[in-house]
């Protein structure tokens, strides 16, 4: 590991980063700020449809999409045409202002090109509809005009404030709720915590894995005493071969040696869940957070089992390689 990768690990675990090294972040903090104070002094496009968005506060690893893909159920199953509105992050590259438009059933085969988290969402919610574009006014108007949809659920829009919204909700990680109190680049956060005011709701999730969800509860009613504050788990469902789609019961993984692989943004959170289902980890490999990994080269003679979003990823994967399945539930504090 190169002292570039070293800091930024350490960083995601909301490590402080002391001496010249956290002076010289602190000191590139202000230009990461431009952006969004311009975004916040911008106009905002009220859309003819209702807009829930999901987004965070901080980088990465706070378990957005099970969130994103249990409200698409539930709007889809109301009867509601519902559209999901992404930019697709590590998708094909698009021109500024290009829209895509794609049912779920194309869209779940498209990972390299809408990115692997819109694909998983369109597997897991059949009939939603995945509108890709740099500029999420103008997905939601094609959205809108071209696919009648009257709900669209704005994936990772809690700093795309150009798009009002009915519902703004945050997910916030209670193993590591604000890193180590810092903006981008020395920390995680994307904004100040005085931000979390625009929130109408918060998702605690990672409670079972917490120390002290209660005192983060006591924090955010500090900073935002309007929101509704819901606490969560990541629960395992299941088990799929991401080669032949067969699926399995979670207790299949039980006493087994097995090799694990991630590319998310929480890995710790990953092994502990395998662990915690009774597996033996032989292995732990974890990668950056979307990045391709060959699951060919890995786990030889064992299971291996990744995450969902990783298994979008895969084109050929050999047989040994499965996918868990998770969901959010509720996860009443004490």
């Amino acid at each position: 590991m190169n002292a570039k990768d070293s800091l930024r690990d350490r960083i995601r675990r909301g490590e402080e980063i002391h001496g010249i090294p956290g002076l010289l972040l602190s000191a590139i903090t202000p230009l990461y700020r431009t952006g969004m104070r311009i975004r916040l002094l911008g106009e905002r496009v009220r859309c003819d449809a209702r807009v829930i968005s999901f987004g965070n506060i901080t980088t990465g690893g706070t378990g957005k999409t099970p969130a994103v893909i249990e409200r698409a159920q539930q709007e889809v199953a109301a009867g509601r045409r519902v559209a999901v509105l992404t930019r697709g992050y590590k998708g094909r590259k698009q021109r500024k202002r290009e829209v895509a438009l794609l049912d779920a059933e194309d869209a779940a085969l498209q990972p390299d090109v809408i990115g692997d988290e819109p694909a998983l969402i369109a597997r897991r919610v059949p009939g939603l509809v995945i509108a890709r574009s740099a500029d999420r006014v103008m997905a939601a108007c094609d959205a809108i005009r071209d696919r009648g949809c009257d709900t669209l659920i704005l994936d990772d829009g809690f700093q795309y404030v150009r798009l009002e919204r009915d519902e703004n909700i945050v997910l916030i990680d209670a193993t590591n709720p604000f890193g180590n109190g810092h903006l981008l680049p020395r920390g995680t956060l994307r904004e100040p915590m005085r931000s979390l005011q625009r929130a109408t709701a918060i998702i605690l999730t990672h409670c079972d894995q917490a120390h002290d969800a209660n005192a983060l509860r006591a924090t955010l009613n500090r900073y935002c005493p309007q929101a509704s504050v819901r606490t969560t788990r990541h629960a395992p469902t299941g088990l799929w071969n991401v080669n032949t789609g067969e699926k399995h019961p979670i207790d299949a993984i039980r006493g087994r040696t097995i090799a694990a692989a991630c590319a998310i943004g929480r890995p710790e959170g990953f092994f502990a869940t395998l662990e915690g289902l009774g597996a033996r980890l032989a292995e732990k490999h974890s990668f950056g957070d979307h990045e391709s990994f060959d699951p060919c080269a890995l786990g030889a003679g064992k299971w291996l089992v990744v995450t969902e979003k990783d298994a979008m990823r895969f084109r050929h994967p050999p047989l040994h390689t499965y996918a868990l399945s998770m969901e959010l539930q509720d996860w009443p504090l004490l």
